[in-house]
């Protein structure tokens, strides 16, 4: 017959470092809208290969782009 361990117990510092970790990679809800728009496929690869070359997504240079868009025309 073999004997088992017991499981592992954590300490109160382990368990508030998992906590954090798990804290970080959930999705933060912003008030933001989801909107469906169309590209042509080209223009999705120009946008894609720029929001890499700066390190973002691709959601975030369009916003960025569009909001510099704007501040142009009303400003």
């Amino acid at each position: 017959m073999t004997i088992a361990k017991n499981p592992k117990r954590h300490t109160t510092e382990e368990r508030q470092a998992g906590a954090f970790i798990s804290g970080a990679t959930k999705p933060v809800r912003r008030n933001k809208i989801l909107t469906p728009v169309r590209f042509a496929p080209e223009m999705i690869e120009r946008i894609d290969k720029a929001a890499c070359r700066l390190g973002i997504s691709l959601s975030a240079f369009i916003n960025a782009s569009t909001a510099e868009k704007l501040e142009r025309m009303e400003g």
